[in-house]
């Protein structure tokens, strides 16, 4: 199952997308579905200090005929560290999309995102020069978190030196982090900056992936991403998951009580030592 967990939908003007940016949309998807993907993101980015009073203007295509899932997400370009606070379930803005990332924009806020920031994805602009060195002690933070870092390929379609920059910064994440926890998304602008996914691997190869990592980077490691986008929503501190009574299946019902996995009563298990003691001192022999 192939994902592209970056499918740029922000808003020409306005907070909700016009007709034409919901008809550029719809030519990408169903492209993106000819090709062969399973899963899409629509990606909508916020640079500087989200509004309060913020609106999630994604909204999910009908698509008749295609088994297609859809995700919703929201790209923070961060430049000050105190718009960590708001990087929480708690926040009905952040609560609104399904997976949430960051684009840190120095080293500070890097090795923030890294270690503490609530997020299931960074993303870097590999397509310019990188203001900082990459080091595998602040990107091994991230990949024991179970944050993946995201590579996009988009802009090294449309020219020439981001081709060259995403190659070099490219090769320097896969070396810190030794081919782990990394994705690859289109972040396309237009259907023709689209590739499929066999053409992805390749181009995973060229960076310094092995074939299995490559297509793994556009498989398992986006389920991972999804996987990890829901723990982080429904779980309070990725300690207590809370799940409604009807979600339950007929085997889980002991769980609410008065009952044992095995189908028996919580006091089943406690009579049956009191009958077999009862059961010998009736058989014992009068002294």
């Amino acid at each position: 199952m192939f994902y592209d967990l970056n499918i740029p939908v922000t808003p020409s003007s306005g907070s909700t997308p016009s007709a034409q940016d919901q008809l550029e949309t719809r030519k990408r998807v169903e492209l993106l579905a000819h090709l062969g993907y399973q899963a899409v993101a629509y990606n909508n980015e916020i640079t500087g200090k989200m509004p309060q009073n913020h609106v999630n203007p994604v909204t999910k295509l009908t698509l008749p005929g295609m088994n297609l899932k859809q995700y919703s997400r929201l790209t923070l370009v961060v430049d000050d560290i105190s718009q960590n606070y708001g990087l929480n379930t708690n926040n009905p803005s952040i609560a609104s999309y399904d997976i949430l990332a960051v684009n840190p924009t120095n080293e500070k806020l890097f090795q923030a995102a890294c270690g503490t920031f609530e997020v299931d994805i960074i993303s870097l602009d590999m397509s310019a020069r990188l203001p900082f060195y990459l080091k595998h002690s602040t990107v091994g933070l991230a990949v024991e978190r179970g944050i993946y870092f995201e590579l996009c390929y988009g802009a090294a379609i449309r020219d020439a030196t981001a081709r060259r920059n995403l190659i070099s910064n490219a090769q320097s994440l896969i070396r810190v982090t030794r081919g782990k926890n990394i994705i690859i998304s289109s972040q396309a602008m237009r259907a023709m900056e689209l590739r499929g996914p066999y053409d992805i691997v390749n181009f995973g190869t060229l960076l310094g992936l092995n074939q299995a990592v490559a297509k793994d980077c556009l498989s398992s490691h986006c389920r991972a991403v999804a996987m990890h986008a829901e723990t982080r929503r429904n779980t309070n501190r990725a300690v207590m998951s809370v799940a409604p009574v009807a979600s339950l299946a007929e085997t889980e019902q002991w769980k609410l009580g008065g009952g044992t996995p095995g189908g028996k009563r919580k006091n089943d298990n406690k009579s049956e030592p009191s009958n077999k003691k009862a059961k010998e001192q009736q058989s014992e022999p009068v002294k």
